[in-house]
C-alpha cells in the first residue's frame, strides 16, 4: 500500500482561489507522481465567501479529499488540527503544508516529494537560498522585514550558526509525521504566524535534519493577503521565549 502524503491548505475567504489550486493539483501536479497516495485536506475556518460550497463540490468530482472546518483561531491553530485531522482520519505517513492562494506554486512539489523520497523527513521550500526568489514588486516595508526580520530570528534561534536555516518563517513545507510531528507537542506550539518557526525549532531539537529547496516566491494573485504586519513584536516575543525555553540546540 502506497504511503499517504496529504497535502494541508488552511483557509479563510479564498473562494477566488481554490477551486484553481484544487484543479492544479489534481490535474497538473498528482498524475506525476506515482511513488504516494496524494491527498488534499483543506482547513477551513469557516468562510463566509463559500470557499467550503467549492471545496464540497469538488470532493464529488475527486475522492482524494476531505474538509475540516471550525472556527477562526488563528492560522497556527488551523494547522495543528489540520495535522491530528490529517494523521488521526486520513492516516497521513507525511504532510505538506501550503497556502491556496498560490503563492506558494503548486510545480515546487514535485522537489519536495524528490527530497523526501531521498530520506529527508523536513523539507522547506526556501525564499532565501540561491536558486531562489522573491517577487520584486513587493512593498519596502516587506522587504525590509522578510530581510532583517528573518536575520534577527536566525540570530536569537541559531547564533553563531546563523545559516543553519535560512527561510525560519517559510509556510511551505514537507514534514514526516512518525520522525517529526508524533514526537512533538503540537499543543505547545502557537496559534499565530510564529507557529512554522516553533516546529522548524522544536524538530531540530529532536535531532531532525532539516533541508531546504529553492522556491520562486510569488505575488498573491487574487483575494487579500491574510499576513498582520501589526504583530511583530508579539512574533519577537515569541522567538525570545522560544530561545530559551529550548536550549538543547546549540
Amino acid at each position: 500500500m502506497k504511503e499517504k502524503i496529504i497535502i494541508i491548505i488552511p483557509t479563510f475567504n479564498e473562494s477566488e482561489n481554490i477551486s484553481q489550486m484544487i484543479e492544479t493539483l489534481e490535474n497538473d501536479i498528482f498524475p506525476k507522481i506515482d511513488r504516494y497516495n496524494m491527498n488534499i485536506l483543506i482547513v477551513d475556518d469557516y468562510s463566509n465567501d463559500g470557499t467550503a460550497e467549492i471545496v464540497k463540490r469538488k470532493m464529488l468530482k475527486y475522492n482524494n479529499i476531505m474538509i475540516n472546518q471550525d472556527k477562526k483561531k488563528g492560522l497556527g491553530e488551523a494547522f495543528k488540527r489540520g495535522i491530528k485531522f490529517a494523521i488521526d482520519k486520513m492516516d497521513a505517513g507525511a504532510i505538506i503544508k501550503m497556502d491556496a492562494d498560490f503563492q506558494h506554486n503548486p510545480i515546487y512539489i514535485l522537489d519536495f516529494i524528490k527530497k523526501y523520497t531521498e530520506g529527508n523527513d523536513y523539507i522547506i521550500g526556501s525564499r532565501f537560498i540561491k536558486g531562489s526568489k522573491v517577487p520584486r514588486n513587493w512593498s519596502l516595508f516587506r522587504k525590509l522585514l522578510s530581510k532583517y526580520g528573518g536575520l534577527l530570528t536566525r540570530s536569537i534561534l541559531f547564533f553563531p550558526r546563523i545559516d543553519t536555516v535560512k527561510d525560519v518563517s517559510s509556510g511551505f513545507k514537507l514534514i514526516n509525521v512518525k520522525n517529526v510531528l508524533n514526537k512533538i507537542d503540537l499543543s505547545k506550539i502557537s496559534d499565530g504566524f510564529c507557529y512554522t518557526t516553533e516546529i522548524m525549532y522544536k524538530a531540530l531539537n529532536i535531532g531532525i535534519k532539516i533541508t531546504e529547496t529553492p522556491i520562486e516566491f510569488e505575488l498573491r494573485e487574487k483575494g487579500e493577503t491574510k499576513m498582520p504586519f501589526s504583530n511583530i513584536l508579539t512574533t519577537l516575543r515569541a522567538v525570545l521565549m522560544l530561545r530559551f525555553s529550548c536550549k538543547k540546540y546549540l
